[in-house]
């Protein structure tokens, strides 16, 4: 019914429309075309009571009385004073009391222009009705005769336009009541159908099962044949999107590693079993907001960045007897995802291995010191040349052996935290040179040389640790370069950073191992780096040593060319560095 009422109304307002506007048109239009026939014949016959009018003016007042009387019009004849002469309303009597029609609009026209025929449109004062003047020119002044002037009532135009206009009317109701019936009809055909596919397409949009109408109009059947395939689509893709959904949720759920996702409000919105676990929450009891989830100040600290939507990486918390790295990233829709890992058993082997390690080599350095100083005793008291050689091997493995333990020791110290550096100020061309003391002999034997370009630049830094970082690159950098081949020192400024640039000419590391270069006992020749007497621990105790003040290593290096090991030392108030000119 409402869809009929609306049709109607719609159809109702455009023949409503239709009608007005002919309404409008006709009384426009058709008045202007009436009274344009009217003013043609006004002039016409007012130039044929021209041609009749005689030339005695004492004749005049009949005249005009009997010319208005066979024409049907008002005939009025003025001089060229403005004085009535003749009317066909007045007779000889009264003309003397009319006023002077000099100022009527049509006579001025005539009289005053050059114009021939004037033209005006009043009420007339007399009979209160519209009236059209038609005044033309007759003869010449001398004559007597100035202008002969018809009128008529305009009543028969309004009787013309109203009948149209009613006419006009009558066909718009007439229309309205064609327009009932047809919207009536079509209710009837397509009300019915609509109804029920607008049900069929709520039931899909609720998920519930859908029901389509049989319908006979083509167009409509058109219609119900989209939305059922629509609908099957739709069915066949909700089946998709559950089943993905499963399977991620298995998955999910499967992973070891907690896993939440909050909205923008920090709302949980998701969350596996691992995550529940590691919190300390049951499967079905409900997760606070982010912002809530810890206790502990560093921890929301930690959440409110991450509700900031910043990327965190790898940042340790420790949960009652856990401990747990936590990595988050923003989400498109301003979200965010957490990943929770547990790496409580990881660290607890890493700390046996720390220890296990440094206990190890302590307790090896006091036999290895007794198995060094018995071999060199033997090599130098013994006469045999082959007994000496055996002794010679002994002392250099031992004191090789010696090496590796002070190193495993370092990184094991600088890793536990057992070693904190002391930072001051330490100028770089000082340790670089400082530093290169002791291979300066072992260099110069090889036919390597050493050039510093530092620029009078200053780092705050550890000095034994800055002594210790130089001379292990030194040490790498004097077993891969040739003779004839350069180490060269060069610290700048970049950014807010010092850098520090330690590099040779040496054979270069493929890119494949640039990676690596920097973990514990990763050698890229490891033939030639034992055969050179390489622990393997040199450069990962540069790293520990560049990062224990704040700073990061980077490392460049060109097959052929030579390798370049970058320490970027941040500024004073950045963690302890201090670049001064």
């Amino acid at each position: 019914m409402r869809l009929a009422t609306r049709l109607f109304a719609s159809i109702g307002l455009l023949v409503a429309a239709a009608v007005a506007g002919s309404i409008i048109a006709t009384d426009v239009l058709l008045r202007r075309h009436l009274e344009r026939e009217i003013a043609a014949e006004l002039e016409r016959e007012a130039r044929l009571v021209a041609a009749f009018t005689p030339a005695d003016s004492t004749r005049w007042p009949e005249f005009a009385a009997l010319a208005g009387a066979r024409l049907g019009r008002r005939v009025t004849l003025i001089d060229p004073e403005g004085h009535v002469r003749g009317d066909t309303e007045f007779d000889r009597a009264s003309l003397a009391r009319l006023e002077n029609h000099r100022g009527r609009p049509e006579v001025r026209a005539v009289l005053d222009s050059a114009q021939s025929v004037g033209m005006n449109e009043r009420l007339s004062a007399s009979t209160n009705e519209p009236q059209m003047y038609v005044a033309i020119r007759a003869g010449p002044p001398e004559g007597g005769l100035a202008v002969v002037r018809v009128s008529t009532t305009l009543a028969v135009v309004d009787a013309q336009v109203h009948a149209v206009q009613r006419a006009v009317a009558v066909a718009g109701l007439a229309m309205l009541l064609a327009a009932w019936v047809v919207t009536w009809l079509l209710a009837r055909v397509l009300a019915g159908p609509l109804v029920h596919i607008g049900e069929a397409a709520r039931d899909i949009a609720a998920g519930r099962p859908a029901e389509f109408p049989d319908v006979h109009v083509p167009e409509l059947a058109h219609q119900v044949d989209a939305l059922r395939a629509m609908h099957q689509e739709l069915e066949r893709r909700f089946e998709d999107l559950r089943r993905e959904r499963e399977e991620s949720g298995t998955l999910l759920e499967a992973l070891s590693d907690g896993v939440m996702a909050a909205d923008k409000r920090g709302t949980v919105i998701s969350t596996n079993s691992a995550a529940r676990r590691l919190l300390g929450y049951g499967d079905t009891e409900p997760l606070p907001p982010l912002g809530e989830l810890f206790h502990d100040r560093a921890h929301r600290a930690l959440m409110r960045e991450v509700l900031t939507g910043a990327v965190v990486e790898g940042r340790e918390l420790d949960l009652g007897d856990r401990t747990v790295v936590v990595s988050a990233r923003p989400l498109e829709d301003g979200g965010t995802l957490l990943v929770l890992s547990d790496v409580t058993d990881v660290r607890r082997l890493e700390t046996i291995r720390r220890d296990f390690v440094a206990n190890v080599s302590h307790e090896l350095k006091t036999p290895l010191t007794a198995i060094a100083g018995y071999a060199e005793t033997l090599a130098a008291e013994s006469s045999d040349e082959q007994a000496t050689g055996f002794a010679q091997t002994i002392v250099e493995n031992a004191r090789r052996m010696q090496r590796l333990v002070d190193d495993l020791l370092d990184l094991s110290r600088i890793e536990s935290g057992g070693w904190q550096p002391e930072p001051r100020t330490v100028n770089v061309e000082g340790a670089a040179r400082e530093a290169w003391t002791p291979f300066s002999e072992r260099a110069a034997s090889r036919g390597v040389a050493f050039e510093t370009a530092t620029n009078s630049s200053s780092v705050n830094s550890d000095a034994e640790a800055l002594r210790q970082i130089f001379t292990n690159l030194y040490d790498n950098a004097l077993r891969h370069t040739p003779r004839g081949g350069k180490i060269r020192v060069v610290a700048q400024s970049v950014d807010v950073d010092t850098v520090v640039r330690v590099s040779d000419t040496g054979s270069g590391i493929p890119a494949e191992h640039l990676p690596r270069i920097f973990e514990r006992f990763y050698r890229v020749d490891p033939g030639r780096s034992r055969q050179e007497g390489g622990t393997g621990l040199g450069l990962a105790i540069v790293k520990h040593l560049v990062e224990a003040h704040g700073g990061r290593v980077e490392a460049e290096s060109e097959l052929g060319r030579g390798t370049a090991i970058l320490l970027y030392f941040p500024p004073l108030g950045a963690r302890g560095l201090v670049t001064q000119p």
